[in-house]
């Protein structure tokens, strides 16, 4: 359980920085948006750094801010999972429901990641496309992993119901 303490920690302060993070986030994004600042500003994501003045980035900062907000429902639902762990309720009907929704928008964000890296690149002209291993790579395997795990509960909780009946 002292892991599980520890991982309940860290999800809880990235949980509160985020929320105070994407407020922030979202008023500068608002500001380089629609207000005309007499300095150049600039915002760099993924190493690539994007100007108000472009229209791609009036569609790269929104689609960033969602998936941001993504980011923040995923530790919600993973919070509760943990929470649900923590008072030992493991082969639960609510648990299953949890990781596949955490499975789901992980793979979401995978996605949204993908679109948000392409319109960096064709703001900067770089459009290329690399074969390897990389961030959208690694949020479809988490998010596929999450739903496998969701059906490993299933199949736990199936177990541990027959074995009840058992005498």
């Amino acid at each position: 359980m002292r892991k599980l303490n520890i991982l309940k920690a860290i999800v809880d302060f990235v949980w509160i920085m985020s929320w105070i993070i994407l407020p922030i986030i979202i008023i500068v994004s608002i500001a380089m948006l629609f207000i005309d600042l007499p300095i150049k500003t600039t915002l760099t994501i993924n190493d690539s750094e994007l100007t108000p003045h472009s229209t791609y980035d009036k569609y790269a900062l929104p689609i960033g801010i969602v998936y941001l907000g993504l980011f923040i429902y995923i530790l919600f639902f993973f919070r509760k999972l943990l929470v649900n762990f923590r008072n030992q309720l493991i082969f639960d009907v609510a648990n299953e429901e949890l990781l596949d929704k955490i499975g789901n928008l992980i793979m979401l964000n995978a996605i949204i990641y993908v679109i948000i890296n392409f319109i960096i690149q064709v703001i900067n002209g770089k459009l290329s496309i690399g074969i390897g291993y990389g961030p959208f790579l690694s949020l479809l395997g988490l998010g596929l992993f999450f739903k496998v795990l969701a059906e490993v509960f299933k199949m736990g909780r199936t177990y541990k119901e027959e074995n009840d009946l058992m005498i």
